[in-house]
């Protein structure tokens, strides 16, 4: 629509003094160096030269701008004549799309329209500005609140232009549009044949005026640019699925629009089906994930639910829930064209997200089409996948990937990083039917394992691409693939403590070890099964499955891995409180592992059998293993074990009351399993730094490290370290008399200890318990206490944890006046 602001009156004195020299509107235009169309503007008050071009007619004329009607007298005062432009109808573009979102505004785009608007409105000469992103993520419509903003039709006083362009734009015709907006007479634009001269006279059209032009939809710079006739006072807003194309265009103006995130998509769907959100959330929000916070795919999803919610047909909408877990079901669901692009016209067949992305797809060559098919076997985003790993998988060059990036189909994701769009990659997926992809992304990933295996940076990188590949191998029953894979991944989600992907991938990798009679890889899977299951605090389970792998190495002669297995079974048989044969484990370990010279697994098993002599109160024996494990330990720079005899040197010092001697050696310990990010040996460290802190009255620094420690075992399920934890944390609180807590704590560990089996938690737990009852003086109370913590220690030969027990039963005799039982028990809690 154009409106009128004041009435257009011709410059009767240029028209007169043109004729009165004899020429006619081309001659004129030829004489100052422009077109007759501009002249003839000029003449019917549409148009004023500007102060250059005034400057020629005068020259030309030999007039004043007076006398040529270039000016006007002020009346505000000032008599001086002024250059002035003729007052001109204001445009407002009727093929701006009416808003979709009313009042309420678009979720999650406060900050960007707010942005983009003081962008626009900056005054700084031809504003260039442009908005890019995924097809669907809702560039036009932030467009379109942005025509329709108050503050922007304030700014932009002359009005505002708008174009939608789409793949096969007729720009004359479009450009045409425009010159009828402003007021050029069909005559004119006859003889405005070419782009270039159209635009051209737009631009001498438009003038000084404040106007902003929105260019929607580009999908060639060159037809962009055709639109970019704003002169000095106007600003350009162009929305593209192309970065390449806003780079271009608007370079340090260019914004990416990304996809909403998990909240925003959940008030978009509020806002479309209010009820069906309030009744389902769970499953609306495992939809927000589906489409990947995709502003077009949640509106179809919304509207979808919303036509199919009626209140006493409850199983209609569990049916739309149903079927929108479909891929394909999701890709196809419509909505008007008109409604979602304006580069579609309102009689074209309904759109769905499936089209919007056809779009895209059709515009790039075959050989990008298969590479975009091929990309889609990688997880989708947030996921990324590394430059080299596309290459090998899509076997292409890596100028396809560049075709994919520029057509907005393939984002990047840090240096040689990239990443898909998970309805982009459902789209390619659902038409992927080469299956020489899979077996290229397992080859791929089994060969990057094999040849990054200690490197675990690297491998957190690729955990999702990695778990990918194993998926494949498994449903394609590649059994080599996935055993060699498992085998080298399985240690760092161990170290990582992903216990549960481990035990998963493990549980698959010793099927295919049984199927192809693998006996090498039968033993690993038994050993690392039996390391989660330790892990874990199922002591039992993990005996068993040790014990399973000890007989297969025994039998096929697989000495390396019998040495991890014996290491792994003295542990568990030593926290089971059995003493002697955790010995004889560790010594059978050490002894082969000096015989096969392999330094690195004699590092573990004198650390095992340096805790199963501590545990048999040979101490000093303990110190001289302990000594030389670690020299041995730093010689082959194994940092997991430097960190664990660390951390238990220093804890042999803190129980010697040596408490500043021993924080050094946690504080070493802490720092290089911070390094490795060993959750469990951080948890483990982080809860022995705050039993030193507590030694020495330093409460909130203890319960910090513990509480860590705590938090650190619950996100890995490690319930040996949990009960650790949540023991000292009972100390602490029952140090500072908080009774209520420490009870709360002590009574949490003591279950999960009784749970697991695990005697010496179990005994040492009670001896706590013991000393909380004693400290509110509850003696028969501490007596129960003691008394069991002596009859579990003793019945797995415990010696530490019997003296403890004996000590706090030789205090209670003495508060009962038995001095007899209390020399007694005392005297026996020092033997």
């Amino acid at each position: 629509m154009v409106r009128e602001a004041d009435k257009v009156v011709p410059n009767r004195r240029l028209t007169c003094e043109r004729l009165r020299q004899g020429w006619s509107q081309q001659e004129l235009a030829h004489l100052v160096g422009t077109g007759p169309d501009t002249v003839s503007r000029w003449e019917r008050g549409l148009n004023f030269p500007h102060p250059s071009m005034c400057k020629k007619l005068c020259e030309l004329f030999a007039k004043s701008p007076q006398e040529l009607g270039l000016v006007k007298e002020d009346t505000a005062g000032d008599d001086r004549p002024t250059l002035t432009f003729p007052s001109l109808p204001q445009v407002y573009d009727p093929a701006i799309p009416l808003s979709q979102v009313g009042d309420e505004g678009l979720v999650g785009r406060a900050q960007l329209l707010a942005d983009l608007k003081r962008r626009l409105c900056s005054g700084k000469n031809a504003a260039l500005s442009a908005l890019y992103g995924l097809p669907g993520v809702g560039k036009t419509a932030i467009a379109v609140e942005l025509a329709r903003d108050r503050e922007i039709l304030d700014y932009f006083r002359d009005g505002l232009l708008w174009v939608g362009l789409g793949i096969n734009p007729n720009l004359l015709g479009l450009l045409g549009r425009w010159g009828t907006l402003l007021g050029l007479a069909p005559y004119e634009m006859e003889t405005l044949t070419t782009v270039a001269a159209l635009a051209k006279t737009l631009s001498s059209v438009i003038g000084t005026r404040r106007m902003l032009l929105v260019i929607d939809d580009a999908w060639r710079i060159e037809d962009a640019l055709a639109f970019q006739v704003g002169g000095v006072n106007c600003a350009h807003l162009v929305t593209t699925r192309f970065p390449e194309i806003a780079l271009q265009f608007a370079h340090d103006g260019s914004t990416v629009v990304h996809e909403l995130s998990e909240d925003e998509g959940m008030s978009l769907l509020a806002r479309l089906a209010p009820e069906v959100v309030a009744s389902k959330p769970g499953e609306v929000r495992s939809l927000v994930g589906a489409v990947g916070g995709l502003p077009l795919a949640l509106t179809l999803v919304g509207r979808y639910l919303w036509s199919h919610f009626y209140k006493d047909q409850p199983y209609r909408l569990s049916a739309a829930l149903s079927t929108l877990q479909s891929i394909e079901e999701l890709l196809r669901l419509t909505q008007p064209a008109s409604a979602s692009h304006t580069a579609m016209p309102a009689e074209a067949p309904l759109s769905s997200l499936q089209a919007v992305i056809n779009m895209s797809d059709q515009h790039v060559a075959k050989q990008a089409q298969d590479t975009l098919r091929a990309l889609s076997i990688f997880p989708s985003k947030p996921n990324s996948f590394p430059e080299e790993a596309a290459l090998a998988v899509a076997h292409t060059p890596v100028e396809t990937l560049d075709t994919l990036a520029d057509a907005g189909l393939l984002e990047g994701s840090g240096a040689g990083r990239y990443t898909l769009h998970q309805t982009i990659a459902d789209y390619a997926r659902l038409q992927r039917t080469d299956t020489l992809v899979e077996e290229r992304m397992v080859s791929f990933f089994t060969l990057f394992l094999a040849t990054h295996a200690t490197d675990y940076n690297a491998l957190e990188r690729e955990t999702d691409n990695i778990l990918a590949a194993f998926q494949i191998a498994y449903e394609r029953k590649m059994s080599e693939q996935l055993l060699r894979g498992v085998v080298t991944f399985a240690l760092y989600l161990e170290v990582r403590g992903h216990y549960s992907i481990a035990e998963t991938q493990l549980v698959r990798a010793r099927q295919a070890a049984l199927d192809a009679a693998d006996q090498a890889g039968l033993a690993f899977t038994l050993l690392h099964l039996g390391r989660i299951a330790e892990r874990r605090g199922v002591l039992n389970q993990a005996e068993q499955l040790y014990s399973e792998g000890l007989t297969v190495a025994r039998q096929s002669q697989l000495r390396t891995t019998l040495v991890d297995l014996l290491a792994n079974l003295s542990e568990v048989v030593l926290n089971l409180g059995e003493y002697g044969r955790a010995e004889q484990y560790a010594q059978e370990g050490l002894d082969l592992a000096r015989e096969l010279g392999d330094q690195q697994r004699m590092c573990v098993l004198l650390k095992s059998l340096a805790e199963v002599i501590d545990c048999h109160g040979q101490f000093e024996r303990g110190d001289e293993l302990y000594r030389e494990g670690l020299a041995l330990a730093r010689e082959i720079d194994d940092r997991e074990m430097m960190c664990l005899y660390l951390q238990n040197i220093g804890a042999k010092a803190s129980k010697r009351g040596k408490h500043e001697q021993a924080m050094p050696y946690y504080q070493e310990g802490l720092s290089l399993a911070r390094e490795m990010r060993h959750r469990q040996r951080m948890s483990a460290l982080l809860s022995n730094m705050g039993m030193v802190s507590t030694r020495m009255q330093h409460y909130a620094q203890a319960e910090a490290y513990c509480q860590e420690s705590l938090s650190l075992a619950r996100t890995i399920g490690h319930s040996v370290r949990m009960g650790n934890a949540l023991q000292n944390l009972g100390i602490i609180e029952r140090e500072r008399g908080n009774f209520a807590q420490a009870e709360a704590y002590f009574q949490e560990s003591l279950d999960l200890a009784r749970e697991m089996g695990h005697r010496w938690l179990t005994s040492e737990t009670l001896c706590e318990y013991g000393e909380y009852y004693l400290a509110q003086n509850k003696v028969e109370d501490a007596f129960t206490a003691f008394a069991e913590a002596h009859a579990i220690a003793r019945g797995f030969g415990g010696q530490e944890l019997v003296a403890r027990a004996l000590y706090g039963l030789a205090r209670i005799a003495l508060l009962k006046k038995d001095f007899v039982a209390a020399r007694q028990q005392a005297q026996e809690s020092l033997a």
